[in-house]
């Protein structure tokens, strides 16, 4: 009983090393603004918006579209967005960066000791998500401070998962940090904030079982797919 949009298939880990190509969608309206988190830390197993994710809101779903829900491994990585990387990093590089599983550096993708993933239902977009939502845009910058035709505000009529009116969390952490996420912003730019200074945009993401069949509909936004097993 909700419009949920296609971000993609990827080869997605279970959580128990089987890995399998899974549909990943992403629900078309928020569910509220939030916060990412309610005290100081963006570690996402700890995160109160995680746990509003896969308590309330999952259990406030029909007991069918429940199942339909994979349990998977989310990676955790970010970036640091300082000491030079700054923001003229790509969704192409950010794809990367969201998988890496250690740090090289010192809070280079992670910050400190942070895990580098999380099993389980229900969580938010990646930036590169967002960045590679519209056509040939994926090698802009996240956020140019010279010039909005260099970064992801110059695709904003053709990005599907942009919101002009609202800005949106998303899953990465802010590496150099431990209370900073990565947002997008309601003009298109990739930023961050302290995850307990302001509530934003939550959109659900989840990926779907492999049992999950097309029932209905035509995959159009008048007359949508319709999911059941």
């Amino acid at each position: 009983n909700e419009v949920w949009r296609i971000i993609g298939i990827f080869p997605t880990d279970d959580g128990t090393g089987n890995i399998e190509n899974r549909i990943k969608i992403i629900r078309n309206e928020s569910i509220g603004n939030k916060y990412w988190n309610t005290y100081s830390s963006n570690i996402w197993a700890r995160a109160t918006l995680k746990t509003e994710l896969n308590g309330t809101y999952l259990t406030g779903l029909t007991s069918e579209a429940q199942s339909m829900i994979e349990n998977v491994k989310y990676y955790l990585g970010g970036y640091n967005g300082w000491s030079g990387q700054g923001y003229t990093q790509t969704s192409v590089q950010m794809y990367s960066y969201e998988r890496k599983i250690k740090n090289t550096t010192s809070n280079e993708f992670y910050y400190g000791t942070n895990p580098n993933s999380w099993t389980g239902k229900l969580a938010l977009m990646y930036v590169s998500d967002y960045g590679y939502a519209s056509s040939n845009c994926e090698n802009k910058m996240l956020y140019s401070s010279t010039s909005s035709t260099d970064d992801l505000r110059a695709c904003n009529s053709t990005n599907w998962l942009s919101n002009n009116s609202a800005t949106q969390w998303t899953l990465p952490q802010v590496a150099c940090f431990s209370y900073s996420a990565f947002n997008v912003h309601s003009g298109g730019l990739v930023g961050n904030d302290i995850v307990y200074n302001n509530q934003y945009g939550v959109r659900p993401v989840l990926y779907l079982t492999s049992s999950v069949q097309i029932t209905g509909g035509s995959g159009t936004s008048a007359n949508p797919y319709t999911l059941g097993l």
